[in-house]
């Protein structure tokens, strides 16, 4: 058993700042577990580097919505080339994006291919990359919703970014109807650029959101689980070296 369970919110390509945060933590990856809250992709000084590290180092790390974009990417010119004339359906990506996909190596690729959308912290305890939708048990999650969810529309189902810049109702976040049994720790929305939100839901479970936005000039956020004193929470965090990518929704809404 783990000392220790480090959960990290998303990356993005920070590979110093993810070394200092867990240098800070005085990680041992002998001894501790870490998990990461996927988002290890796009937007940040080194994706490429985060995933190897993270191999290296034995991360775990639930799957993203950026690294299931790369996925879907990868399968489409996968088909293509085994069928010539066969058009790609998703939109190009830009080239320093196209760079980095294509610098993925076999094995970088075999670690995101298995990257599961949910991980058990403990027996009450999940990490998930976006969330959960209410009235649905956590085997009945769709795929989507555990990757992109943020909002809820008025009978509780997801609505995605565009629908809620179109929509004249306030945003209603997924954590403000979480009815479920787990407690959670999540990423891929930004509710703040310093401090992670702990969400304590009326029936008794936590929502931790730990995406700090680290790579739009916020901070990169642990949260410290201990096997010998499983009700303490700790939260570890470092600033950013520089903001990297311009945050271009509001706070609520980047990913």
């Amino acid at each position: 058993m783990p000392e220790r369970t480090l959960v990290i919110g998303d990356v993005h390509g920070c590979l110093d700042e993810l070394r200092a945060l867990l240098a800070r933590c005085s990680f041992d990856a002998s001894a501790d577990r870490l998990v990461l809250l996927g988002d290890l992709l796009d937007r940040g000084p080194d994706p490429v580097g985060c995933v190897r590290f993270a191999r290296e180092i034995g991360a775990e790390s639930v799957l993203g919505n950026h690294e299931e974009t790369h996925l879907r990417f990868r399968k489409h010119r996968l088909e293509q080339a085994r069928n010539l004339g066969r058009a790609h359906p998703m939109r190009a990506f830009e080239p320093e994006r196209m760079r980095q996909h294509e610098a993925l190596s076999e094995d970088d690729w075999r670690f995101l291919e298995a990257m599961p959308t949910v991980l058990h912290l403990a027996d009450d305890f999940v990490a998930v990359h976006a969330g959960l939708l209410p009235g649905r048990p956590l085997l009945e999650q769709p795929r989507r919703s555990l990757v992109r969810l943020r909002y809820l529309d008025e009978g509780g189902d997801m609505r995605s970014l565009a629908q809620q810049e179109l929509s004249n109702t306030p945003p209603r976040f997924w954590t403000d109807a979480y009815d479920g049994a787990h407690s959670v720790a999540h990423g891929h929305a930004v509710l703040s650029l310093a401090e992670p939100v702990r969400t304590r839901r009326p029936h008794g479970p936590e929502v931790f959101s730990l995406d700090t936005g680290c790579v739009f000039g916020g901070r990169l956020t642990a949260l410290v689980l201990y096997d010998a004193r499983p009700d303490a929470r700790d939260i570890v965090q470092v600033d950013a070296a520089r903001r990297y990518a311009p945050l271009r929704f509001p706070v609520g809404g980047a990913s």
